[in-house]
């Protein structure tokens, strides 16, 4: 026994007869072109006896979305529960009031809620009406009238107070509260330890401080015999103010005690002079720091005047706060209250130059909480108009910005992540701006969000109303984002696919969310490697049907859905097999049919009364609807399936269509429709009596008349196609025959237009069958018209010139004399075509005994082959007759002479 007898043989080569190295055996050309040969064969069913027409993909265009010039944070439609668009930013300013009435005995006073309001004469205390005394102090020590700073007194109501929220969202209790200092943020990096638990006993504040060197008891660390308020002080002279010379800090900061009081006007004596004079010239030559910078804005905050002044300072006020490091370390909050008072002073400004610089220094703060939603807001309100969009081209606004929406979260920070992606959403409208906010890395952060909003909704996290805001003016972001085709790979690779789709499964009950992510997916199915990602996610199909069924009046999202599951099983031959047997899919685009059709016909009515009523366009979710069901059925099993489950319901929803005069001028539809049922139609088979396309081809064929004579070329061309499919049955052959269609067809043999030839040439295949229209084929001059074509455009389209050659073989098939059929020039010129066209050493200089293989492999030659074989039994068939006919000739004649000759009868056998 042959021991390599039992070893896999693979392309005649045993497969253990070659080591592991060796690369496996080439294929031998005869191998590769008849390989070619069959793939050409089977993608042109060569050996069919009738002509069917290929099935194709049905495309169509996006949904149109104008884009709306206006930047709104929601759209024109009012809902309730939304965060309001246009908002004051005084609160920022207001907050520091004291309530009212306060009932909350837990509560601590801010800095920016204590002003100094309150006159207090030498003996009397005066409090307001509201029983409440404002003071600017950040200490509530107990300060008695006979201290020098006394701004307040103990038995005012001075209850603990809390900071106003900016969002009305969050706990009260989960802000910590300061005994001493209150932080206008809430997040662990902004509180600070107070070590010394003992009451302050002087008066502190950012803006005035005092340097205690000596006794503590002293309000400015000298022993003093009289102390009286400040405003005594200021008043009693120079004497008074002898006690505070030595203090550098109200020197050098305190115009009021020394220009506005009047105190160089009086008379000093030299050495004090000198002193007072050293001091200032010492303050003004050394280099201006925050604090300097900060009294400057408070001191434009009261004139209001000169904003380009303010915008130099907030300049100034960044530059110095990085020179001094505030901005790349933990700042106290402390010193984050003494900026921002000052900076709040200025938010209600018209300039948005100003508004934004300070943005920029609340970002350099790497603020959170409360003042995170403030600042995302100052952002929004400047982004709201594009005539400020080059702004955000200068310093590093932009940089701060996205750095502040990462170090947000779309759980705790729902209000900044609203007005920041709606800030995002208004700049990407700029293409400019588009461009750099994607190379500062956007794109992740923005689906590292939608992540964390979708794996909260699946464990069923508590979640702030905010946060469902925030998602859709993400997704509003997002949608443009994905404008810029060049970030689809990026797009992929960071999940944003797979999170949208689930997103679109946790959150189907937010109409907006479902609209924003429906445009995202109708512009990313567009792309190849989007359609590849958006069926990995497992539930997709369920997704789709689940939202047809749950809006299928939303016109606005079913015709986005409808399209990007039209483009999906349009490409991936996998996909319309998954979709096909996914529970009510079929049912669910009928019922989405049903709806539009039903839509479109009482628009229809409505408008024979008002011109001008306008509905939107359901003719558009039609054609989306109906592309789904055509791109499915491409795959066999499918359309054969849907033929014997749908056929019926389908041909008569699809001719209600074509003979109704409202949807006859919109081309679209009309071709969507003539395409779908061409496609479907190609599994028509006249063996089956219970085929629905055989039971309703002559309907169908006199929907599609009309559109056989239409103007519009493509409809022409897809009722070809359909003819082509039906035309395979005697009895639509035999309809044609007696009807208005085939002198159509005749007519359209004189056209240039290659793809209108082809199909039209193939029904004249199938209708060749016949002798009866074999007859209306002659006397209407079919043959002459095929040879014009054979002699035109058959030498560059030799598909073209094989389907030509098809019609002429069947036409002749079965006559016995080509005569009655062809005259003779015709013949001629047939013999002298086929024989050029048959030269392959003119046409591809291949010479006998050739063994150039790369041409026999080439795409040109082998459908080339395909028109040699039927060209080569054409012209043998009709050189036959020709051969025949002469020697019958010869034969006739013999026979005649002989007849005058011997008077015998011979009988006369015609080929």
């Amino acid at each position: 026994m042959d021991p390599k007898s039992d070893d896999v043989k693979i392309g005649g080569i045993s497969k253990v007869s070659l080591p592991f190295y060796e690369p496996p055996a080439r294929k031998t050309s005869a191998e590769i072109i008849n390989e070619a040969r069959l793939a050409i064969r089977e993608s042109q069913m060569a050996e069919s006896s009738f002509i069917s027409t290929p099935i194709k993909p049905l495309q169509t265009q996006r949904p149109f979305t104008p884009r709306n010039k206006e930047r709104l944070l929601f759209g024109k439609k009012a809902k309730s529960n939304r965060p309001p668009s246009s908002f004051s930013l005084r609160y920022l300013q207001n907050e520091a009031e004291i309530p009212t009435n306060i009932h909350d005995s837990n509560m601590i006073l801010s800095p920016q809620m204590l002003t100094s309001t309150a006159k207090i004469n030498s003996g009397t205390n005066t409090i307001p009406k509201s029983g409440i005394v404002k003071q600017r102090s950040n200490s509530l020590s107990e300060i008695t009238d006979n201290k020098i700073f006394n701004i307040g007194i103990k038995e005012v109501c001075l209850n603990k107070v809390k900071l106003p929220s900016l969002d009305h969202l969050k706990p009260l209790q989960k802000r910590k509260l300061f005994k001493n200092t209150t932080s206008l943020d809430n997040l662990p990096e902004e509180q600070e330890e107070l070590k010394n638990t003992e009451p302050r006993k002087a008066f502190s504040s950012p803006q005035e401080r005092t340097d205690f060197n000596e006794n503590l008891d002293s309000p400015f660390g000298r022993s003093s015999i009289k102390q009286k308020n400040l405003s005594q002080c200021l008043l009693l002279g120079p004497q008074n103010l002898n006690k505070i010379f030595d203090n550098k800090h109200i020197i050098e900061n305190s115009e009021t005690l020394f220009v506005r009081t009047g105190y160089f006007n009086r008379e000093l004596s030299p050495q004090r002079r000198n002193k007072v004079q050293n001091s200032i010239l010492a303050a003004e030559s050394k280099e201006r720091s925050v604090e300097d910078v900060i009294n400057d804005l408070n001191y434009e905050s009261v004139k209001m005047d000169n904003e380009d002044r303010v915008i130099e300072l907030l300049e100034e006020l960044y530059d110095r706060m990085e020179t001094e490091n505030l901005l790349n370390t933990k700042v106290s909050s402390k010193m984050k209250i003494h900026i921002l008072k000052a900076l709040y002073k200025y938010v209600e400004s018209q300039n948005e130059k100003l508004l934004l610089n300070i943005a920029r220094v609340i970002l350099g703060l790497k603020v959170t909480g409360n003042n995170l939603s403030g600042v995302c807001k100052l952002i929004f309100k400047v982004s709201k108009n594009d005539k400020n969009d080059y702004l955000f081209f200068q310093k590093n606004i932009l940089e701060l910005f996205l750095d502040a929406l990462g170090r947000s979260s779309p759980l705790d920070d729902a209000e900044a992540c609203v007005y920041g992606y709606g800030s995002v959403k208004f700049l990407t409208m700029n293409t400019k701006l588009l461009d750099k906010i994607l190379s500062l890395g956007i794109l992740q952060l923005m689906v590292l969000h939608v992540k964390i909003i979708n794996n909260a909704k699946a464990d069923k996290t508590s979640m702030p109303e905010q946060t469902n805001h925030a998602l859709f003016q993400l997704t509003g972001a997002l949608r443009n984002i994905v404008s810029e085709e060049t970030i689809y790979e990026t797009f992929i690779s960071c999940g944003a696919v797979q999170q949208l789709c689930q997103t679109m499964n946790l959150f189907s009950s937010d109409l907006d969310i479902i609209s924003n992510i429906s445009r995202i997916l109708s512009t990313i199915s567009t792309n190849d490697c989007c359609c590849d990602s958006l069926v990995e996610y497992k539930d997709i199909y369920k997704v789709f049907i689940h939202l047809f069924e749950k809006y299928p009046g939303n016109e606005e999202i079913i015709v986005r859905l409808a399209y990007t599951l039209g483009n999906i099983v349009a490409k991936i031959d996998n996909t319309r097999v998954k979709f096909y047997h996914e529970k009510n899919s079929v049912k669910s685009l009928l019922n989405l049919w049903k709806i539009y059709l039903e839509r479109t016909l009482k628009i229809c009515s409505l408008k024979s009364d008002n011109d001008s009523i306008e509905n939107g366009n359901p003719e558009d979710v039609m054609i989306k609807v109906i592309r789904v069901i055509a791109n499915m059925v491409i795959n066999p099993e499918i359309g054969k399936a849907v033929n014997e489950s749908y056929g019926c319901l389908l041909i008569d929803e699809f001719l209600k269509v074509l003979i109704s005069n409202p949807f006859k001028k919109n081309e679209e539809l009309v071709m969507s429709i003539l395409s779908t049922l061409n496609n479907l139609s190609y599994y028509y088979t006249s063996d089956m009596e219970q085929d629905i396309f055989h039971i309703k081809q002559v309907e169908i064929v006199e929907g599609i008349t009309e559109y056989c004579k239409s103007r519009n070329k493509e409809s022409v061309i897809e009722s070809m196609r359909i003819l082509g499919n039906l035309s395979r049955s005697k009895i639509t052959r035999d309809y044609i025959a007696k009807s208005e269609v085939f002198p159509v067809l005749v007519n359209i043999l004189e056209k240039v237009d290659l793809t209108l030839l082809k199909t039209t040439i193939g029904v004249f295949v199938n209708l060749m069958a016949d002798n009866k229209s074999r007859n209306l084929f002659k006397n209407q001059g079919g043959v002459s018209k095929l040879i014009a074509i054979l002699t035109n455009f058959a030498q560059n389209d030799w598909l073209l010139g094989m389907l030509v050659c098809q019609v002429i073989w069947n036409y002749c098939i079965e006559t016995a004399d080509l005569y009655e059929l062809i005259p003779d020039d015709e013949i001629q010129q047939l013999l002298v075509i086929l024989a050029d066209y048959l030269d392959e050493e003119k046409l591809f200089g291949i010479t006998e005994g050739s063994e150039d293989a790369e041409i026999y492999v080439t795409q040109e030659y082998l459908i080339w082959e395909e028109f040699a074989s039927v060209a080569t039994n054409l012209l043998e068939k009709i050189e036959y007759f020709l051969d025949t006919f002469d020697q019958i000739h010869i034969e006739n004649e013999t026979a005649v002479t002989q007849k005058k000759d011997s008077s015998t009868n011979l009988s006369f056998a015609a080929w």
